[in-house]
């Protein structure tokens, strides 16, 4: 198999994984804004070492930019938390974007 294939895979594999971290680590966040916050996307931005993370909330939720500000403040600690369910010693950065 191509080398670029399965770098592509592998990353693919790891914006699925942070994903699925992100889902089950939000609703249990100690954050009330954040607990509601639906990821739909996880790519990356430009590479492995960035991922961007496309979110939104229920229509009945709180504002975006006031989720964009709580996930931008939290952004360390879901990064930690993150690397803890993935199994990485080494964390992408996240950048949230709330559409």
């Amino acid at each position: 198999m191509r080398k670029d294939l399965v770098a592509g895979r592998k990353l693919l594999q790891l914006c699925g994984q942070v994903r699925e971290a992100l889902i089950s680590i939000l609703p249990g966040c100690g954050d009330i804004v954040l607990r509601d916050v639906l990821v739909h996307l996880v790519e990356p931005a430009p590479n492995a070492g960035r991922l961007r993370v496309i979110a939104t909330v229920p229509d009945d939720g709180p504002d975006a930019g006031l989720v964009q500000e709580r996930l931008k403040k939290a952004a360390g600690m879901l990064r930690w938390e993150v690397a803890g369910a993935i199994n990485r010693k080494h964390a992408p950065e996240l950048a949230f974007e709330v559409i």
